[in-house]
């Protein structure tokens, strides 16, 4: 494992631990790429720029 992947799974470790969830070891490969993944769109939303005047939308049509 790399010191990356290392960090990551010890802070995903740890927060489980926080919130007294158990997580066995062979699922930890996948919790790690889960939540790489969603810290792409994480930083995807957070990227994308609103101007403060925008109106929201208060209807979804496809």
């Amino acid at each position: 494992m790399n010191d990356d992947t290392e960090q990551e799974t010890g802070d995903i470790l740890a927060v489980a631990q926080r919130i007294g969830l158990t997580l066995p070891d062979p699922c930890l490969p996948g919790v790690v790429a889960n939540t790489r993944l969603l810290q792409t769109y994480i930083d995807l939303v957070l990227g994308f720029d609103l101007p403060d005047d925008c109106l929201p939308a208060y209807e979804y049509a496809p």
